[in-house]
């Protein structure tokens, strides 16, 4: 190794320690700024300056209990019953209003789905939903639904096929 070899490597580590340490600072400085406390009023008025509407408790239980009372009046009426037998009315394929509202967890639309007999079990049909990323994509709206349908199928309806 040759004086300026020994000298260019010299001026690396030099270089390399002073950003070691300038980055060091720079870390060390985030860490030790206190974490600000929010007060649960001034959260409250900095959503609703943003545009957010805040609800408490009785007023979400409200909300709650008016989306299933829309749900309720989407239910088509029933059919006249036919004189068929029971194994036939069984492969028949029950037509639903599903209505997604704002605010609607995949968790919300699963368990309507189910209700109506439209799916077998809530938990997997939203645990397929996320595992398969269709919970971002969840649109608003009125969506015709028939029993027999796969979870895929459901999944392309509901989300406008995006």
């Amino acid at each position: 190794m040759n004086k300026r070899t020994a000298q260019a490597f010299a001026l690396g580590l030099l270089f390399a320690a002073l950003f070691i340490w300038a980055g060091s600072n720079v870390i060390a400085g985030k860490e030790k700024e206190p974490e600000k406390k929010v007060a649960v009023s001034d959260a409250k008025k900095i959503l609703e300056e943003k545009g957010y509407k805040v609800l408490n408790n009785n007023e979400y239980a409200k909300l709650n209990e008016t989306k299933t009372a829309v749900v309720k009046e989407e239910k088509p009426k029933e059919e006249t019953p036919k004189e068929e037998a029971p194994a036939e009315e069984a492969k028949e394929e029950k037509p639903f209003t599903l209505v997604i509202a704002g605010g609607m967890s995949p968790g919300d639309v699963a368990t309507m789905l189910e209700s109506q007999g439209i799916i077998d079990d809530e938990n997997k049909f939203e645990r397929f939903l996320i595992d398969k990323g269709y919970h971002t994509k969840v649109q608003i709206g009125k969506y015709e639904l028939k029993s027999g349908l796969d979870y895929h199928q459901i999944a392309k309806i509901i989300t406008k096929n995006r």
